[in-house]
């Protein structure tokens, strides 16, 4: 277990490119594996040409060309810069990142920047990006692994310097703004575990469904764990949400006790995005599980990436430390829809009264719903009572 940065022993440029005015400097990168927590920024300044005063920096989720949404709990304010030097600006808690998901780290400032042109093209030195350890960042549009969305590396706008504000989604000249980000894959203090976090925008294609259905992911634990929540992403648009949500184990495709919530209290409002219910002290042995989440029927109420568990960002599975979800083909026997036979597969689902989610729709390969567990490891809830303990 170990943190990550894109650049720890290269420094950048020694004086800063001249330029008056608001300025935004990004990084376009992401995690190749779950259970990845992102710790902050790292920000080289010049030994001359550049501002020394406090800057603000933020994190965005891109979800479509030119499109974005910011991760609010990642935005922080330095202290002042000194030059010469990269300068370390953590957040004040760590969050946990998405694999696949796209992001954009961007601060913003006035006048002089680092700079260095040509850096992730074609034939440049990062035409294939950066690696080090679960943490990439993209090479730009003419390397060898750009950004989803056209986005470029690394992305700029000269047009404002409050990166709150503005998620800038365009480079020029492949060139580096040395930005560098933190990672790491050990659970912080008072962490937790999810398949999608800080995931704000999923792709949100509202499926044109409407009948009654039993539907879930299925998961899987290495370790006991305690619930904390299940998650559902209620897309823009609709105007219902679940009546049910509980478990199941796979062995026995029965509900498991106290997990079957016929009034779940979710957090927010259908059309709302990311909404959970909340679980209290029940803890789960390892085992193949499904959270699932149930609706009456009568309209739209879901969203789906059709491929998400084959050629998807979970082609491979997801594992985020004892929690992991299958790929369609690790997943536990379910009934193809359309093949009349048993076949494997994750994002099940049942049409009907509420039931175990049985059938898998392969026309879709491999499609994901967005309902999603929340759990801590019960060895770190029992680390966490003993550090409350020591400290009264």
């Amino acid at each position: 277990m170990a943190t990550f940065r894109l650049f720890p022993s290269t420094d950048g440029p020694a004086a800063a490119t001249a330029y008056k005015g608001p300025f935004l400097a990004g990084l376009a990168f992401e995690v190749t594996t779950g259970g990845v927590w992102f710790d902050g920024y790292w920000w080289w300044v010049c030994k001359t040409g550049q501002s020394k005063t406090a800057q603000q920096f933020a994190l965005w989720q891109v979800y479509d060309e030119g499109a974005g949404t910011l991760i609010p709990a990642a935005t922080v304010k330095s202290g002042a810069l000194t030059p010469g030097k990269w300068n370390h600006v953590p957040l004040r808690a760590s969050i946990p990142l998405t694999i696949g998901v796209t992001y954009v780290a961007v601060t913003g400032f006035k006048n002089g920047f680092p700079e260095t042109k040509n850096s992730f093209g074609a034939h440049d030195r990062y035409a294939a990006g950066i690696v080090k350890g679960p943490l990439r960042a993209y090479s730009d549009q003419s390397g060898t692994h750009p950004a989803p969305f056209s986005v470029g590396q690394a992305p700029f706008s000269d047009q404002v310097s409050d990166p709150t504000k503005t998620m800038p989604a365009y480079g020029y000249d492949s060139t580096n703004f040395w930005m560098d980000v933190q990672v790491s894959d050990v659970l912080p203090h008072g962490g937790s575990y999810r398949l999608w976090p800080s995931y704000p925008t999923p792709p949100h294609v509202v499926s044109l469904d409407t009948g009654q259905q039993t539907t879930g992911t299925q998961f899987r634990l290495t370790t006991r764990c305690v619930i904390d929540k299940i998650w559902f992403y209620t897309p823009p648009g609709v105007t219902v949400l679940p009546s049910r949500c509980a478990i199941w184990d796979v062995a026995t495709k029965t509900v498991l006790a106290d997990t079957d919530n016929t009034a779940p209290s979710w957090s927010g409002k259908a059309g709302s995005g990311w909404i959970s219910c909340s679980y209290k002290d029940i803890t789960l042995p390892p085992g193949d599980y499904k959270v699932t989440i149930y609706y009456g029927g009568g309209e739209m109420f879901y969203t789906e990436d059709v491929y998400y568990f084959s050629t998807g960002a979970g082609g491979n599975g997801i594992t985020a430390g004892p929690l992991s979800s299958p790929n369609v083909a690790h997943a536990a026997p379910c009934m193809s829809n359309s093949l009349h036979t048993l076949v494997t597969g994750n994002s099940t689902y049942q049409d009907g009264p509420f039931s175990y989610p049985f059938t898998f729709d392969t026309k879709d390969h491999g499609e994901n719903r967005w309902i999603d567990i929340e759990v801590v490891p019960v060895d770190a809830t029992s680390d966490s009572a003993a550090f409350l303990t020591f400290f009264r």
